[in-house]
């Protein structure tokens, strides 16, 4: 039994672009880290110089968000805290100081937030 090297490619292609269309919807319901995602809800953080924010709306109402705050102090150390969780349907703010912030010896670097999809 002879096999073409024609054939063979055709359907190693061909079984390739079946399994990159089946592929293709969990592919686009994840972000480049892995982590999966839903269209439609927005976030949005802002800082003090001491104390960071974050708030998100349109998450299901299991979903959990809360504040990230990158904090630097004055010889260039950073440090991540974290505010509470809220919860998606309250459309509070999260918010978290930096400590050692007396005396202006600590500052909010960038503010952020991290979402927990359930």
């Amino acid at each position: 039994m002879s096999f073409k090297a024609g054939s063979t490619v055709a359907a190693v292609a061909a079984a390739v672009a079946t399994a990159s269309v089946l592929m293709a919807p969990a592919a686009s319901a994840a972000d480049s880290a892995g982590n999966s995602t839903r269209a439609g809800y927005v976030c949005t953080s802002q800082h003090t110089q001491t104390t960071g924010y974050a708030k998100c709306s349109n998450l299901a109402r299991f979903d959990q968000y809360r504040a990230k705050v990158t904090c630097i102090d004055s010889r260039g150390i950073k440090a991540v805290f974290y505010g509470p969780w809220k919860k998606g349907a309250s459309g509070d703010w999260s918010s978290r100081k930096c400590p050692g912030t007396q005396g202006g010896r600590v500052g909010v670097y960038k503010a952020g937030y991290q979402v927990e999809l359930m």
